[in-house]
């Protein structure tokens, strides 16, 4: 069948070539030059069309198959890869689809859809104050999403220099603000959450901050999960990791210059409200004024992750240099934030509980903002100042660092292969200088349960879980989560959530 493939197209290809040469035209050199360009070019179509025509009885009415058809998979170099063809690379897609129920007996906000987030980043700074308007309207609130499904790609290569990765992964975030999400169909929007490569020691992307240690992170359906871990969760940067093996010391250290940002409250601020102003906020964030807030240079982090047959331990630091208040006419302040973490999990081996586990972090700094990583439009912010303030001039420009602090710690139990659950408790405190009234004054009291003038800044967080998942197979699950959060803010108004948790979510 190969034989008469291999003779239809040349003889096909002739009588082309025969019927082309026939209509040449003699007139004239050029024109006979140009003629035979266009022949050759409608001759190469019809080649191009006639090698795509199967000889009478061949197998492949498609044309030829590829050379690596009906070859086997070759695994690849990590778990759930393969081998690209004709490549030393190995390739993973995987993700999760990922089904949330939240019902908030009390604490919740009835109007945000897709807030599958209790925890650190999420309701925990924003739970309404007790005995408030919003307060009783966050009573029974229920929210079902798809949320937190993700997509990712991975690959590794072999080099001379180490190991080559590259990984990039997406998840979902909720639609823009004053738009019906269901009227017609859940029209929630793409997220960038990692991308980022790495060869030998190098990093360069968007991962998980060099200063954090998710490895030490207690477990929760609750995406954030407790208040007390670092931050940030994930952060453009650029970092080396250097084992220290050779040097006869145990772990690596890992050095990172990571996206920097400043961050302030201050009166000025969204009309005397409590929402915090970024260096890279949309449009101007003291009232009437251009934001003053810039970062002259990254965020600075050095690491040092000891891994163990009982656990392990991860120490780590970070350098804030350039803090910078700026409005380019009479105002210019800069200040250095600093921050610092130890964390790690222990395995006890207790009991004959060989796959039981104890984690904790404990984290603070001055103006360590993100670094601690419970921060929402309340809370997190390396600086407060009384700029943009009644009378406020450059000369009684007052700002001020905030000092913070937390922790958590949490224990898993592991009840059989396919049951394990975890609980934990986590605490995240603030210390505001109140800049002689300026921030949440006196006069300011009454305001306190809408926030107004930063009383609505929170002083400290409180979290704490419980739960339980089912792993009937290795790639799907089933989970129940009870969380509990507590806040308390500058005026000392407080408020409280009780939350139940479920999540239905298969890999692959």
């Amino acid at each position: 069948m190969k034989f008469g493939r291999s003779i239809a197209i040349p003889a096909a290809v002739a009588g082309v070539l025969s019927s082309s040469f026939a209509m040449a035209p003699y007139s004239a050199q050029a024109d006979e030059n140009s003629e035979l360009r266009a022949n050759n070019e409608v001759l190469q179509q019809r080649i191009d069309q006639l090698a795509q025509i199967p000889a009478p009885g061949s197998p492949y009415p498609g044309g030829p198959p590829a050379p690596s058809a009906g070859a086997g998979t070759v695994g690849g170099s990590f778990p759930r890869s393969f081998l690209i063809p004709g490549t030393d690379t190995s390739l993973r897609i995987g993700g999760e689809i990922r089904a949330s129920f939240l019902y908030w007996f009390n604490g919740g906000n009835p109007n945000s859809a897709h807030n599958t987030n209790a925890g650190a980043t999420g309701q925990v700074n924003v739970i309404p104050i007790n005995g408030s308007i919003e307060g009783r309207r966050g009573h029974n609130v229920s929210i079902l999403s798809p949320q937190q499904s993700k997509l990712s790609v991975e690959t590794r290569t072999p080099t001379a220099l180490g190991e080559a990765r590259t990984f990039i992964e997406f998840d979902f975030a909720t639609t823009p603000a004053n738009q019906r999400l269901f009227a017609v169909s859940d029209n929630i929007t793409d997220r960038l959450r990692f991308a980022y490569a790495t060869l030998g020691g190098f990093l360069g992307g968007q991962a998980n901050s060099n200063f954090s240690d998710p490895d030490a992170n207690v477990e929760t359906i609750s995406f954030s999960g407790l208040v007390g871990d670092p931050g940030h969760s994930r952060i453009p940067q650029v970092r080396y990791t250097l084992p220290l093996q050779p040097y006869g010391f145990l772990g690596a250290l890992s050095f990172a210059a990571e996206q920097g940002e400043t961050e302030l409250w201050s009166p000025g601020v969204s009309g005397a409200t409590s929402n915090i102003c970024g260096a890279f906020a949309v449009g101007t964030c003291p009232s009437g004024v251009a934001n003053p807030l810039k970062s002259s240079s990254p965020d600075f982090t050095v690491a040092w992750y000891i891994p163990q047959p009982w656990g392990h331990v991860d120490y780590s630091v970070a350098v804030r240099p350039t803090l910078d208040i700026n409005d380019g006419v009479n105002i210019r302040q800069r200040y250095t934030g600093v921050a610092g973490h130890f964390g790690g999990d222990v395995k006890p081996g207790w009991f004959g509980w060989a796959k039981d586990f104890i984690t904790w972090h404990a984290v603070g700094g001055d103006a360590a903002g993100p670094f601690l990583s419970a921060g929402s439009a309340n809370t997190n912010a390396g600086l407060v100042s009384n700029f943009g303030g009644p009378g406020i001039t450059a000369a009684r420009l007052i700002t001020k660092p905030v000092r913070s602090y937390g922790g958590n710690i949490g224990y898993r139990h592991q009840w059989t292969d396919e049951i394990r659950s975890n609980i934990g408790f986590g605490y995240y405190r603030e210390d505001i200088n109140r800049i002689n009234g300026a921030v949440c004054s006196q006069g300011n009291q009454a305001a306190a349960s809408s926030g107004g003038g930063g009383c609505g800044l929170n002083k400290d967080l409180t979290t704490a879980v419980a739960n339980v998942f089912w792993q009937p197979v290795a790639f799907a699950e089933f989970g129940l989560e009870y969380f509990y959060g507590h806040r308390r803010t500058l005026s000392n108004a407080s408020g409280d959530e009780n939350v139940l948790l479920s999540r239905f979510r298969v890999q692959f």
